[in-house]
């Protein structure tokens, strides 16, 4: 695959990350389980769920585009 398709499958995975985390962050707890996110008085398991979401919704997307665009760019050198 050339370098230019990982870097633009990067940009997808980033720009996913990206619209994840603005939802996590301005309070949109209907995308992400509402009855985790909004329960202050959850127990331990329900918080490592949250913690586990948060994971596989924000940062994953995040770090894979990072890492495409990085290898796309090393391919197109």
């Amino acid at each position: 695959m050339p370098g230019a398709a990982w870097i633009a499958i990067g940009l997808v995975l980033m720009a996913l990350g990206t619209l994840s985390m603005w939802g996590w962050l301005s309070g949109k707890s209907h995308w992400f389980g509402q009855d985790v996110y909004d329960d202050r008085g959850s127990s331990k398991s329900d918080r490592l769920l949250l913690y586990v979401t948060f994971l596989a919704m924000v940062l994953a997307p995040l770090l894979c585009g990072a890492v495409l665009i990085m290898y796309g760019l090393y391919r197109l050198r």
